[in-house]
């Protein structure tokens, strides 16, 4: 994989409260730095937008490979019979409604387990929160809620990294995290 992606020369200034002032101080390799009032010092290299969008479309293929399975097995219970739209429902419906519930659970797994889904792994990324440490399961779920705001404005939260100062989508900054280079 080429290194194409600089990571931004930023750094972030947080007190106790976590209050965030943005200065134009250079960090260690391009990274960031998080402070404290407690003197406590955390630097790490923020992940670009083409690793983070790479690895989504990863998970997202992923998922993709399941749900056809899914509605294969799914179109081979229906056979070749003439069955009516009802009966069609009855099939897809459950499917797609396990479906959904196992696509986020992925997410907010993997997430709230070790910051990393499949797609993050690969590229060697991780999710972390701005104290640097595992976002755990409630702030996982939280950035998935997150997506659909994300998605909602034509997809401009999942964009947003660019303009950013922080490199933050929108899931971020609703969730308070942070994805990282590992």
């Amino acid at each position: 994989m080429s290194n194409i992606e600089t990571p931004p020369d930023k750094f972030i200034e947080t007190d106790t409260l976590d209050s965030h002032a943005v200065s134009g101080n250079e960090g260690p390799l391009g990274g960031m730095d998080i402070e404290n009032n407690d003197t406590q010092s955390i630097s790490f290299n923020l992940a670009g937008l083409n690793s983070r969008a790479l690895a989504f479309f990863i998970d997202l293929i992923l998922i993709s490979i399941v749900a056809l399975l899914a509605f294969g097995a799914g179109t081979s219970l229906l056979g070749d019979s003439s069955l009516e739209p009802l009966d069609v429902e009855r099939v897809f419906v459950p499917i797609y409604l396990l479906l959904f519930f196992l696509g986020s659970a992925y997410f907010v797994i993997l997430h709230g387990y070790g910051g990393k889904t499949i797609g993050k792994m690969l590229l060697g990324i991780r999710l972390i929160t701005e104290q640097g440490d595992s976002v755990g399961f409630w702030k996982s779920f939280v950035r998935w809620i997150g997506y659909y705001i994300s998605t909602a404005f034509l997809f401009i939260g999942f964009i947003w990294p660019i303009f950013d100062s922080r490199a933050q989508s929108w899931h971020d900054k609703i969730a308070g995290t942070f994805v990282v280079k590992d």
